[in-house]
């Protein structure tokens, strides 16, 4: 009896390091899947300032950082915060300077993200930077202190630091990372 319940110990055992490990392993593969998604983005024109978003022309002429990013989550199938818009009449992307809050109720009520340091931040986190006027920026975190975001013509890849040393108007940076 002792010998079977030793036994049914070690098998509980193995199943939740298991468990465990299989979970670590699904998150750090949505890690990656962002990153990849983002990757796979540089060089398009699509979030590009002249057009328009999902053939919604409201967006025309204006900056689309976070629409880049929320279509990056939703194509990895993340969980991703929204807000009510009544011009839109539904659920919309939260805004940059929302993401760059590292209080953000609508990001933290999806319980899917934590803030970390920004020396901390790992490939596939989404960077937010804060100005102290008008929007912000965003991105996701890429490799070699480089971040994916998208710009006035196209989605390219830059360098974090000297993107901030180069804004004096950044105020704060938060950097967000996925954890469903």
């Amino acid at each position: 009896m002792v010998k079977n319940n030793m036994h049914c110990q070690l098998l509980m055992h193995l199943l939740f390091c298991g468990f465990i490990i299989s979970l670590s392993e699904s998150q750090g593969t949505v890690s990656a899947r962002i990153w990849e998604s983002a990757r796979n983005k540089i060089k398009s024109t699509k979030w590009s300032l002249a057009n328009s978003w999902n053939g919604d022309n409201d967006y025309k002429n204006k900056w689309k950082c976070n629409l880049f990013v929320y279509d990056i989550l939703q194509e990895v199938h993340a969980v991703t915060p929204t807000r009510w818009s009544w011009s839109k009449f539904s659920r919309a992307p939260i805004g940059t300077n929302e993401w760059a809050n590292p209080n953000s109720e609508y990001v933290m009520d999806t319980k899917c993200y934590e803030t970390v340091s920004y020396s901390s931040r790992q490939k596939g986190d989404v960077i937010a930077f804060k100005r102290n006027k008008g929007s912000g920026h965003m991105g996701i975190v890429s490799t070699n202190g480089d971040y994916i975001s998208a710009l006035r013509e196209k989605v390219q890849e830059d360098n974090v630091d000297s993107f901030v040393k180069s804004d004096p108007s950044i105020a704060n940076t938060t950097v967000w990372r996925y954890t469903c």
